[in-house]
């Protein structure tokens, strides 16, 4: 079986994917992943074989004006337009390597529309696959007027947003009702290659609290004050101080308080196991990490699907939101506090770590696109 996967070019898109790539390669399948040239050289880092197509694509012209005080429909509307306006142009070439390399199916995240765009014109199997909460599926009936068009100027009539199957590496409880003709799997984090450094492979002496942002904030906004404001929050916490940053965020942050420790590029499937708390901004990546690791959550969403993680960590009982417009030292600090001190996050946080962990492993999967071919 010949396997095109298509990807967003951002690691928090992709990397979900990257365990089915892996068990499909080990079971003889052959896998290409259709990226733009920036990524290449990322995907291939993760032991894919990636294709280039087309050109790379600057995604801040689509949020040049916008701010995160903006309504949340306005934001939508611009996420939503981005991801239909490079999908539109990608399209073509997905295609012709996907007829070309006579690939049986196309595995797609939501926002890869260049690849759900080819199944539909080749007529194979398109497999959507979560990174999370299934938030475009919610999303759709408002996005339709956006979507519908991009499918009309294809020709093509018939297009389901929502594939033929859906992988959902989500635990059931984090869920909400979404598509049907999914095949829940258990979620296993990857976020990139690195050596385990020699202070994080012993117990830490206290408690230790990860603060990490992402990286999708930095390129919209072009800093990351927030995170500041989270630092001052959590430096004098009788907790040892993780700061998880992406390469080349480092001025951003800086002056960092002493005494916190500074991370880049470290993968939080290495970091988080060791920790008591992580404060984050709610993305996918670090909110289904922490959940792996059985590790409760503070979260400051403020775009996309952010605030409806929240909603669901928080009715879960492993989380506390704190308000984006609330956003405060103070604030931060005291619902770190009570996170920390507060047992019943934590045993939440462990009963969602064994819920994820008794889910069928990404392997099983593979069955089922075959059984679509």
């Amino acid at each position: 079986m010949r396997v095109l996967m298509t990807t967003w070019a951002t690691a928090s898109h992709y990397l979900p994917m990257v365990p089915l790539g892996w068990a499909l390669r080990a079971a003889g399948h052959e896998v290409r992943v259709a990226c733009q040239p920036s990524f290449a050289e990322y995907v291939a880092g993760t032991g894919l074989h990636p294709v280039v197509i087309g050109e790379d694509v600057d995604a801040g012209v689509f949020w040049r004006g916008a701010s995160v005080d903006d309504a949340p429909a306005a934001r939508s509307a611009r996420a939503v337009t981005m991801f239909a306006t490079v999908g539109e142009r990608l399209a073509d070439g997905v295609t012709r390597f996907a007829r070309d390399r006579r690939c049986d199916a196309v595995v797609y995240e939501p926002r890869a529309y260049a690849g759900l765009i080819a199944a539909a014109r080749l007529g194979v199997p398109a497999v959507r696959h979560l990174y999370g909460v299934d938030y475009t599926y919610a999303r759709h009936p408002d996005e339709r007027e956006l979507l519908d068009p991009v499918w009309a100027r294809l020709g093509l009539t018939d297009v389901r947003p929502h594939g033929d199957l859906t992988v959902d590496p989500c635990p059931p409880t984090l869920q909400i009702p979404g598509a049907g003709n999914a095949h829940a799997v258990r979620h296993v984090p990857y976020n990139g290659p690195e050596t385990v450094p020699g202070w994080l492979a012993e117990p830490p002496a206290r408690r230790r609290v990860c603060v990490t942002w992402g990286t999708t904030f930095a390129k919209t906004a072009g800093h990351l004050d927030p995170l500041r404001a989270v630092l001052a929050g959590v430096a004098d916490l009788d907790a040892e101080v993780v700061l998880a940053i992406a390469k080349g965020q480092r001025e951003l942050v800086e002056p960092v308080p002493d005494g916190v420790r500074v991370v880049e590029s470290m993968p939080l499937s290495l970091l988080l196991p060791g920790c008591s708390l992580v404060v984050h901004q709610g993305g996918p990546g670090t909110a289904l990490a922490a959940v792996a690791a059985g590790v409760p959550q503070v979260t400051i969403p403020s775009i996309g699907d952010q605030p409806l993680n929240t909603e669901r960590l928080e009715a879960a009982g492993a989380a506390r939101g704190v308000a984006f417009a609330e956003l405060s030292p103070a604030v931060v600090r005291a619902a770190a506090a009570a996170v920390l001190d507060g047992p019943a996050y934590a045993a939440a946080a462990e009963a969602l770590r064994a819920e994820n962990a008794a889910q069928p492993a990404p392997a099983t999967a593979v069955d089922r696109l075959l059984a679509l071919v």
